[in-house]
C-alpha cells in the first residue's frame, strides 16, 4: 500500500528588508491618517489663543528671509523670522515649495 505524503503549507517568511518595508509602510499609513488631525488641532489651539495671523504658501526658491522681508519690510527680518519659526514650530530654516506658513500680523 502506498502512503500519502504529508502536505505542508508554506509559511510566510520575510527577510530583514521585507520586515523593514512592512514597518515603514505601516508608519507612513499611521502618519498619513494622524497628520490631518494633528494639524487641525494645532490650528484650533492657535485660533483659540487669539493669535492673529495670515497664511503664506512658500514658492520655489523662497527662504524665511525673503518671506520675512516681503510680509514686513519695515521690521528687522531676523525678528520676523523668529516669530515665523515660533508660530509654525520650526526647528530649522528649511522650507519646501507649497508649504503653508502662518505669518504673524
Amino acid at each position: 500500500m502506498a502512503t500519502l505524503a504529508q502536505v505542508t503549507t508554506p509559511t510566510l517568511r520575510l527577510t530583514k528588508r521585507g520586515r523593514f518595508v512592512v514597518i515603514l509602510a505601516t508608519l507612513i499609513a499611521i502618519t498619513a491618517f494622524a497628520a490631518p488631525s494633528l494639524t487641525s488641532s494645532a490650528k484650533a489651539s492657535l485660533d483659540q489663543a487669539g493669535n492673529k495671523s495670515q497664511l503664506v504658501v512658500v514658492s520655489p526658491g523662497e527662504t524665511l528671509w525673503t518671506i520675512a522681508s516681503r510680509v514686513n519690510p519695515e521690521a528687522d527680518p531676523r525678528a520676523v523670522i523668529e516669530d515665523i519659526k515660533n508660530l509654525n514650530v520650526l526647528d530649522g530654516s528649511s522650507l519646501y515649495a507649497g508649504q503653508v506658513l502662518r505669518i504673524p500680523s
